[in-house]
Protein backbone atom coordinates (compact mmCIF):
# COMPACT_ATOMS: atom_id res chain seq x y z
CA UNK A 1 0.00 0.00 0.00
CA UNK A 2 1.07 3.42 -0.82
CA UNK A 3 2.07 6.28 1.34
CA UNK A 4 -1.00 8.18 -0.05
CA UNK A 5 -3.56 5.24 0.60
CA UNK A 6 -2.20 5.29 3.87
CA UNK A 7 -3.06 8.72 4.54
CA UNK A 8 -6.71 7.90 3.47
CA UNK A 9 -8.52 7.93 7.18
CA UNK A 10 -12.01 8.63 7.56
CA UNK A 11 -14.97 7.36 8.79
CA UNK A 12 -18.39 6.59 6.72
CA UNK A 13 -20.23 8.00 8.89
CA UNK A 14 -18.59 11.26 8.98
CA UNK A 15 -21.18 14.06 8.36
CA UNK A 16 -18.80 16.17 6.49
CA UNK A 17 -18.47 12.96 3.49
CA UNK A 18 -21.88 12.44 3.91
CA UNK A 19 -22.50 15.78 2.24
CA UNK A 20 -19.40 15.91 0.20
CA UNK A 21 -18.11 12.69 -0.51
CA UNK A 22 -16.72 13.66 -3.84
CA UNK A 23 -12.98 14.70 -3.50
CA UNK A 24 -12.35 11.59 -1.14
CA UNK A 25 -14.00 9.51 -3.88
CA UNK A 26 -11.71 10.74 -6.35
CA UNK A 27 -8.96 9.82 -4.33
CA UNK A 28 -10.02 6.53 -3.55
CA UNK A 29 -10.62 5.68 -7.19
CA UNK A 30 -7.10 6.84 -8.15
CA UNK A 31 -5.05 5.61 -5.12
CA UNK A 32 -6.35 2.88 -2.98
CA UNK A 33 -9.45 1.65 -5.12
CA UNK A 34 -10.01 -1.19 -2.79
CA UNK A 35 -9.48 0.47 0.49
CA UNK A 36 -9.56 -1.01 4.13
CA UNK A 37 -12.00 1.10 6.01
CA UNK A 38 -10.53 0.58 9.72
CA UNK A 39 -13.17 1.84 11.83
CA UNK A 40 -15.80 -0.09 10.27
CA UNK A 41 -13.71 -3.26 9.53
CA UNK A 42 -14.55 -3.41 5.98
CA UNK A 43 -13.43 -3.61 2.90
CA UNK A 44 -14.49 0.05 0.38
CA UNK A 45 -14.75 -0.68 -3.49
CA UNK A 46 -15.24 2.71 -5.58
CA UNK A 47 -14.44 2.05 -9.51
CA UNK A 48 -17.47 1.34 -11.59
CA UNK A 49 -15.41 -2.29 -13.41
CA UNK A 50 -14.53 -3.71 -9.82
CA UNK A 51 -18.64 -3.23 -8.31
CA UNK A 52 -20.19 -4.10 -11.70
CA UNK A 53 -17.94 -7.47 -11.38
CA UNK A 54 -18.65 -7.94 -7.78
CA UNK A 55 -22.31 -7.64 -7.87
CA UNK A 56 -22.26 -11.26 -9.22
CA UNK A 57 -19.28 -12.58 -7.99
CA UNK A 58 -19.40 -16.16 -6.45
CA UNK A 59 -16.00 -15.09 -3.79
CA UNK A 60 -18.97 -12.79 -2.36
CA UNK A 61 -22.70 -13.44 -1.15
CA UNK A 62 -25.07 -11.05 -0.06
CA UNK A 63 -26.02 -12.69 2.83
CA UNK A 64 -25.20 -10.89 5.73
CA UNK A 65 -24.82 -14.47 8.16
CA UNK A 66 -21.64 -14.78 6.74
CA UNK A 67 -20.13 -11.76 7.99
CA UNK A 68 -17.88 -12.24 10.75
CA UNK A 69 -19.67 -9.73 13.22
CA UNK A 70 -23.09 -10.98 12.39
CA UNK A 71 -25.26 -11.38 15.43
CA UNK A 72 -28.98 -13.37 14.47
CA UNK A 73 -31.83 -11.27 15.38
CA UNK A 74 -34.40 -12.52 17.72
CA UNK A 75 -36.87 -15.31 16.89
CA UNK A 76 -39.92 -13.49 15.11
CA UNK A 77 -38.43 -10.41 13.98
CA UNK A 78 -38.52 -9.01 10.36
CA UNK A 79 -35.16 -9.35 10.07
CA UNK A 80 -34.99 -12.69 11.53
CA UNK A 81 -37.34 -14.09 8.42
CA UNK A 82 -34.93 -12.19 6.14
CA UNK A 83 -31.84 -13.27 7.03
CA UNK A 84 -32.81 -17.09 7.17
CA UNK A 85 -35.51 -17.34 4.08
CA UNK A 86 -35.09 -13.78 2.13
CA UNK A 87 -33.80 -13.92 -1.41
CA UNK A 88 -30.08 -13.24 -0.20
CA UNK A 89 -30.41 -16.34 2.10
CA UNK A 90 -31.62 -19.05 -0.12
CA UNK A 91 -29.68 -20.75 -3.13
CA UNK A 92 -29.39 -19.78 -6.00
CA UNK A 93 -32.04 -21.70 -7.70
CA UNK A 94 -34.65 -20.82 -4.84
CA UNK A 95 -33.63 -17.53 -5.70
CA UNK A 96 -34.46 -17.05 -8.81
CA UNK A 97 -37.87 -18.86 -8.51
CA UNK A 98 -38.70 -16.29 -6.12
CA UNK A 99 -37.87 -13.37 -8.22
CA UNK A 100 -39.90 -15.00 -11.39
CA UNK A 101 -42.52 -14.99 -9.07
CA UNK A 102 -42.32 -11.84 -6.76
CA UNK A 103 -41.29 -9.82 -10.57
CA UNK A 104 -43.93 -11.08 -12.82
CA UNK A 105 -45.96 -8.00 -11.99
CA UNK A 106 -42.89 -5.76 -11.99
CA UNK A 107 -41.48 -6.15 -15.67
CA UNK A 108 -41.83 -3.36 -17.95
CA UNK A 109 -44.89 -4.97 -19.67
CA UNK A 110 -46.61 -5.48 -16.06
CA UNK A 111 -45.57 -2.16 -15.32
CA UNK A 112 -46.98 -0.06 -18.17
CA UNK A 113 -50.31 -1.58 -17.17
CA UNK A 114 -50.44 0.04 -14.35
CA UNK A 115 -49.53 3.51 -15.76
CA UNK A 116 -52.92 5.04 -15.03
CA UNK A 117 -52.91 3.94 -11.55
CA UNK A 118 -49.63 5.76 -11.54
CA UNK A 119 -50.88 8.62 -13.10
CA UNK A 120 -54.14 8.88 -11.71
CA UNK A 121 -52.65 8.78 -7.50
CA UNK A 122 -49.57 11.33 -8.94
CA UNK A 123 -51.85 13.65 -10.14
CA UNK A 124 -53.85 13.24 -6.76
CA UNK A 125 -51.52 14.99 -4.56
CA UNK A 126 -50.13 17.22 -7.45
CA UNK A 127 -53.66 19.24 -8.08
CA UNK A 128 -53.56 21.19 -4.76
CA UNK A 129 -49.82 22.13 -5.28
CA UNK A 130 -51.11 23.93 -8.67
CA UNK A 131 -50.78 27.75 -8.10
CA UNK A 132 -49.50 27.63 -4.07
CA UNK A 133 -47.00 30.31 -3.16
CA UNK A 134 -44.44 30.59 -0.25
CA UNK A 135 -42.68 27.89 1.47
CA UNK A 136 -44.04 24.06 0.55
CA UNK A 137 -42.57 20.71 1.92
CA UNK A 138 -42.67 19.24 -1.33
CA UNK A 139 -41.83 15.92 0.53
CA UNK A 140 -44.87 16.05 3.05
CA UNK A 141 -47.25 17.16 0.21
CA UNK A 142 -46.07 15.27 -2.99
CA UNK A 143 -43.21 12.72 -3.02
CA UNK A 144 -44.17 11.12 0.84
CA UNK A 145 -47.44 10.02 0.12
CA UNK A 146 -47.21 8.89 -3.18
CA UNK A 147 -45.56 5.53 -3.41
CA UNK A 148 -47.35 4.26 -0.87
CA UNK A 149 -50.34 4.64 -2.52
CA UNK A 150 -49.52 3.25 -5.31
CA UNK A 151 -47.80 0.13 -4.08
CA UNK A 152 -51.04 -0.57 -1.66
CA UNK A 153 -52.89 -0.34 -5.10
CA UNK A 154 -50.23 -3.13 -6.50
CA UNK A 155 -50.49 -5.35 -3.41
CA UNK A 156 -53.78 -4.81 -2.50
CA UNK A 157 -52.57 -3.88 0.86
CA UNK A 158 -54.18 -1.15 2.64
CA UNK A 159 -53.91 0.18 6.00
CA UNK A 160 -57.74 0.25 8.07
CA UNK A 161 -58.49 3.07 10.34
CA UNK A 162 -54.35 4.68 9.13
CA UNK A 163 -54.33 8.19 6.75
CA UNK A 164 -51.55 7.60 3.82
CA UNK A 165 -48.92 9.61 5.52
CA UNK A 166 -49.18 7.41 8.84
CA UNK A 167 -49.36 4.51 6.24
CA UNK A 168 -45.95 5.74 5.03
CA UNK A 169 -44.21 6.75 7.70
CA UNK A 170 -44.50 3.76 9.27
CA UNK A 171 -43.54 1.47 5.96
CA UNK A 172 -40.66 3.86 5.61
CA UNK A 173 -39.52 3.28 9.45
CA UNK A 174 -39.48 -0.39 8.23
CA UNK A 175 -36.54 -0.10 5.49
CA UNK A 176 -34.67 2.08 7.66
CA UNK A 177 -33.99 -1.28 10.00
CA UNK A 178 -31.89 -2.09 6.89
CA UNK A 179 -29.32 1.08 6.62
CA UNK A 180 -25.98 -0.10 7.09
CA UNK A 181 -24.57 1.13 10.45
CA UNK A 182 -27.91 2.30 12.18
CA UNK A 183 -28.83 1.84 15.89
CA UNK A 184 -30.57 -0.52 17.65
CA UNK A 185 -32.83 2.25 18.35
CA UNK A 186 -33.47 2.32 14.39
CA UNK A 187 -34.20 -1.63 14.66
CA UNK A 188 -36.08 -2.37 16.85
CA UNK A 189 -38.89 0.63 15.58
CA UNK A 190 -38.10 -1.15 12.17
CA UNK A 191 -39.30 -4.64 14.35
CA UNK A 192 -41.96 -3.13 15.80
CA UNK A 193 -44.03 -1.37 12.70
CA UNK A 194 -43.16 -4.73 10.75
CA UNK A 195 -45.65 -6.10 13.05
CA UNK A 196 -48.56 -3.58 12.48
CA UNK A 197 -47.21 -4.08 8.61
CA UNK A 198 -47.40 -7.35 8.40
CA UNK A 199 -50.81 -7.59 10.12
CA UNK A 200 -52.16 -5.90 7.45
CA UNK A 201 -50.70 -8.15 4.86
CA UNK A 202 -52.05 -11.24 6.67
CA UNK A 203 -54.98 -9.90 6.63
CA UNK A 204 -55.50 -8.78 2.53
CA UNK A 205 -53.96 -12.29 2.33
CA UNK A 206 -57.26 -14.16 3.87
CA UNK A 207 -59.60 -11.63 2.30
CA UNK A 208 -57.90 -12.39 -1.04
CA UNK A 209 -58.37 -16.10 -0.52
CA UNK A 210 -61.57 -16.02 -0.12
CA UNK A 211 -61.67 -13.21 -2.87
CA UNK A 212 -59.52 -12.58 -5.74
CA UNK A 213 -58.71 -9.58 -7.06
CA UNK A 214 -56.53 -8.51 -9.65
CA UNK A 215 -53.11 -7.41 -7.26
CA UNK A 216 -49.75 -9.03 -6.76
CA UNK A 217 -51.58 -11.04 -3.38
CA UNK A 218 -53.90 -12.45 -5.26
CA UNK A 219 -51.27 -13.33 -7.87
CA UNK A 220 -49.04 -14.84 -5.37
CA UNK A 221 -51.51 -16.81 -3.74
CA UNK A 222 -51.80 -18.30 -6.98
CA UNK A 223 -48.72 -18.43 -8.93
CA UNK A 224 -46.04 -21.47 -9.08
CA UNK A 225 -42.55 -21.38 -10.48
CA UNK A 226 -42.37 -25.57 -11.08
CA UNK A 227 -42.66 -27.27 -7.61
CA UNK A 228 -41.78 -23.78 -5.81
CA UNK A 229 -44.94 -21.90 -4.37
CA UNK A 230 -44.17 -19.16 -1.94
CA UNK A 231 -46.22 -19.95 1.83
CA UNK A 232 -48.13 -17.19 3.25
CA UNK A 233 -44.79 -16.25 6.09
CA UNK A 234 -43.26 -15.63 2.70
CA UNK A 235 -45.35 -13.64 1.13
CA UNK A 236 -46.26 -11.42 4.17
CA UNK A 237 -42.67 -10.66 4.15
CA UNK A 238 -41.98 -10.46 0.57
CA UNK A 239 -45.08 -7.91 0.68
CA UNK A 240 -43.73 -6.63 3.41
CA UNK A 241 -40.99 -5.66 2.20
CA UNK A 242 -41.94 -4.40 -1.22
CA UNK A 243 -44.08 -1.55 0.85
CA UNK A 244 -41.41 -0.72 2.72
CA UNK A 245 -38.59 -0.79 0.47
CA UNK A 246 -40.94 1.26 -2.34
CA UNK A 247 -42.20 3.57 -0.09
CA UNK A 248 -38.35 4.61 0.84
CA UNK A 249 -36.83 4.55 -2.01
CA UNK A 250 -39.75 6.43 -4.16
CA UNK A 251 -40.19 9.13 -1.26
CA UNK A 252 -36.42 10.13 -1.09
CA UNK A 253 -35.73 9.64 -5.14
CA UNK A 254 -39.10 12.00 -5.71
CA UNK A 255 -37.25 14.58 -3.73
CA UNK A 256 -34.02 13.88 -5.37
CA UNK A 257 -35.31 14.25 -8.82
CA UNK A 258 -37.37 17.58 -8.14
CA UNK A 259 -34.15 19.18 -5.96
CA UNK A 260 -32.02 18.78 -8.96
CA UNK A 261 -33.87 19.96 -11.69
CA UNK A 262 -34.47 22.86 -9.41
CA UNK A 263 -30.67 23.27 -8.90
CA UNK A 264 -30.48 22.73 -12.73
CA UNK A 265 -33.05 25.44 -13.70
CA UNK A 266 -31.95 25.87 -17.51
CA UNK A 267 -32.50 22.11 -17.55
CA UNK A 268 -35.51 22.04 -15.55
CA UNK A 269 -37.42 24.61 -18.33
CA UNK A 270 -36.08 22.42 -20.97
CA UNK A 271 -37.14 19.33 -19.50
CA UNK A 272 -40.79 21.29 -19.01
CA UNK A 273 -40.95 22.33 -23.06
CA UNK A 274 -39.85 18.79 -23.80
CA UNK A 275 -41.64 15.83 -21.87
CA UNK A 276 -40.45 13.02 -23.77
CA UNK A 277 -37.16 14.08 -21.92
CA UNK A 278 -38.40 12.96 -18.50
CA UNK A 279 -37.34 9.12 -18.77
CA UNK A 280 -33.76 10.44 -19.38
CA UNK A 281 -33.44 13.15 -16.89
CA UNK A 282 -34.92 10.50 -14.15
CA UNK A 283 -31.93 8.24 -15.04
CA UNK A 284 -29.40 11.02 -15.18
CA UNK A 285 -30.55 12.06 -11.73
CA UNK A 286 -30.20 8.54 -10.32
CA UNK A 287 -26.66 8.39 -11.62
CA UNK A 288 -26.03 12.64 -10.44
CA UNK A 289 -27.94 12.63 -7.04
CA UNK A 290 -27.94 8.61 -5.89
CA UNK A 291 -25.55 7.33 -3.35
CA UNK A 292 -22.43 8.39 -1.76
CA UNK A 293 -19.22 6.85 -0.20
CA UNK A 294 -21.18 4.15 1.25
CA UNK A 295 -23.41 1.35 -1.29
CA UNK A 296 -24.35 -2.20 -0.78
CA UNK A 297 -22.70 -4.66 1.33
CA UNK A 298 -21.11 -8.37 -0.08
CA UNK A 299 -19.51 -10.81 2.13
CA UNK A 300 -16.46 -12.72 1.66
CA UNK A 301 -17.52 -16.35 1.32
CA UNK A 302 -13.84 -17.57 1.88
CA UNK A 303 -10.42 -16.25 1.71
CA UNK A 304 -9.09 -14.55 -1.52
CA UNK A 305 -6.85 -11.72 -3.25
CA UNK A 306 -8.12 -8.58 -5.21
CA UNK A 307 -6.46 -6.15 -6.65
CA UNK A 308 -3.57 -7.20 -4.39
CA UNK A 309 -5.32 -7.03 -1.08
CA UNK A 310 -6.24 -10.10 1.04
CA UNK A 311 -9.86 -10.61 1.87
CA UNK A 312 -10.62 -13.46 4.29
CA UNK A 313 -13.50 -15.40 4.25
CA UNK A 314 -16.39 -13.03 6.86
CA UNK A 315 -14.86 -9.76 5.69
CA UNK A 316 -17.66 -7.20 4.23
CA UNK A 317 -17.26 -5.64 1.31
CA UNK A 318 -19.16 -2.67 0.67
CA UNK A 319 -20.08 -1.30 -3.26
CA UNK A 320 -19.90 2.23 -3.18
CA UNK A 321 -22.84 3.80 -5.19
CA UNK A 322 -21.54 7.52 -5.88
CA UNK A 323 -18.13 5.46 -6.16
CA UNK A 324 -19.52 3.72 -9.42
CA UNK A 325 -21.74 6.14 -10.77
CA UNK A 326 -19.09 9.03 -11.03
CA UNK A 327 -16.33 7.04 -12.29
CA UNK A 328 -14.77 9.14 -14.86
CA UNK A 329 -13.79 5.98 -16.70
CA UNK A 330 -17.16 5.11 -17.47
CA UNK A 331 -18.87 9.11 -17.52
CA UNK A 332 -17.25 11.90 -18.97
CA UNK A 333 -17.09 14.83 -16.72
CA UNK A 334 -19.22 12.59 -14.43
CA UNK A 335 -19.40 15.49 -11.62
CA UNK A 336 -21.69 17.76 -13.77
CA UNK A 337 -25.66 16.76 -14.73
CA UNK A 338 -26.24 15.90 -18.01
CA UNK A 339 -29.38 14.25 -19.02
CA UNK A 340 -28.25 13.72 -22.89
CA UNK A 341 -25.50 11.29 -21.40
CA UNK A 342 -25.99 7.38 -22.17
CA UNK A 343 -26.91 5.82 -18.67
CA UNK A 344 -27.92 2.58 -19.98
CA UNK A 345 -25.42 0.81 -18.07
CA UNK A 346 -26.47 2.66 -14.43
CA UNK A 347 -25.88 0.68 -11.28
CA UNK A 348 -28.62 2.31 -9.00
CA UNK A 349 -30.15 -1.08 -9.00
CA UNK A 350 -28.15 -3.44 -9.12
CA UNK A 351 -27.06 -5.79 -11.98
CA UNK A 352 -27.90 -9.37 -12.75
CA UNK A 353 -29.27 -11.51 -10.39
CA UNK A 354 -28.88 -8.54 -7.82
CA UNK A 355 -30.66 -6.25 -9.82
CA UNK A 356 -33.90 -4.32 -7.86
CA UNK A 357 -37.16 -6.08 -8.44
CA UNK A 358 -38.69 -2.73 -7.92
CA UNK A 359 -36.71 -1.07 -10.52
CA UNK A 360 -39.27 -0.64 -12.97
CA UNK A 361 -42.04 1.25 -11.23
CA UNK A 362 -39.38 2.78 -9.33
CA UNK A 363 -38.59 4.73 -12.94
CA UNK A 364 -42.54 4.88 -13.59
CA UNK A 365 -43.43 6.34 -10.52
CA UNK A 366 -40.46 8.67 -10.63
CA UNK A 367 -41.02 9.79 -14.24
CA UNK A 368 -44.87 10.61 -13.28
CA UNK A 369 -43.71 12.64 -10.19
CA UNK A 370 -40.78 14.74 -12.50
CA UNK A 371 -43.66 15.50 -15.24
CA UNK A 372 -46.60 16.38 -12.98
CA UNK A 373 -44.15 18.60 -10.54
CA UNK A 374 -43.26 20.84 -14.14
CA UNK A 375 -46.65 21.67 -14.23
CA UNK A 376 -46.54 23.69 -10.20
CA UNK A 377 -43.42 24.50 -9.93
CA UNK A 378 -42.94 27.80 -10.54
CA UNK A 379 -40.03 28.92 -12.28
CA UNK A 380 -37.28 30.29 -9.53
CA UNK A 381 -38.35 28.05 -7.32
CA UNK A 382 -35.59 27.61 -4.63
CA UNK A 383 -34.79 24.46 -2.35
CA UNK A 384 -34.24 25.89 1.04
CA UNK A 385 -31.60 23.28 2.79
CA UNK A 386 -30.97 25.53 5.23
CA UNK A 387 -34.30 25.11 6.49
CA UNK A 388 -35.08 21.19 6.00
CA UNK A 389 -34.95 18.53 8.66
CA UNK A 390 -32.51 15.69 8.04
CA UNK A 391 -31.63 12.51 10.11
CA UNK A 392 -28.76 10.78 10.22
CA UNK A 393 -29.42 6.66 9.49
CA UNK A 394 -25.51 4.98 10.04
CA UNK A 395 -23.76 5.76 7.02
CA UNK A 396 -26.17 8.12 4.88
CA UNK A 397 -28.19 11.04 6.02
CA UNK A 398 -32.13 11.21 4.78
CA UNK A 399 -34.10 13.76 4.30
CA UNK A 400 -37.81 14.29 7.02
CA UNK A 401 -38.73 17.59 5.19
CA UNK A 402 -37.74 19.25 1.93
CA UNK A 403 -39.17 23.14 2.07
CA UNK A 404 -39.05 24.92 -1.23
CA UNK A 405 -40.01 28.69 -1.82
CA UNK A 406 -42.55 28.51 -4.56
CA UNK A 407 -42.37 32.61 -4.56
CA UNK A 408 -45.35 35.41 -4.31
CA UNK A 409 -46.98 34.55 -7.49
CA UNK A 410 -45.90 37.53 -9.31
Amino acid sequence: MSAAAESLDFRLDSEELKKNPWELLRRLRKEDPVHYVESMDLWLVTRYDDIYELFNDPRVTGDRRVWEHYQRPKEGSFFRWVDDYGLMAVDRQTQAKQRHLIGGGLTPRGVRGIDQKIHDVVQHFAKPLHGRTGVVDIMKEFTTPIPVVVVGHITGVTAPGVDDAKFSQLAQEVIRGFFTFVNDEVRERADRNYELLSAWVRETIEARRREPKDDLISYLLAAQEGDFKLDDDGIVAQVSAMLAAGTETTSSGGMLCLTTLLDHPETLERVRADRSLVPQTVLEVLRYAFGGLGGTQRYALDDFEYHGRKITRGKAMMLSGGGASHDPAVYDDPDTFDIDRDNSNLLTFGRGQHYCLGANLAKAELGAIVDAALDFLPPGAKVLRDQAETESLGIFNRNKTCPVDFGDGS
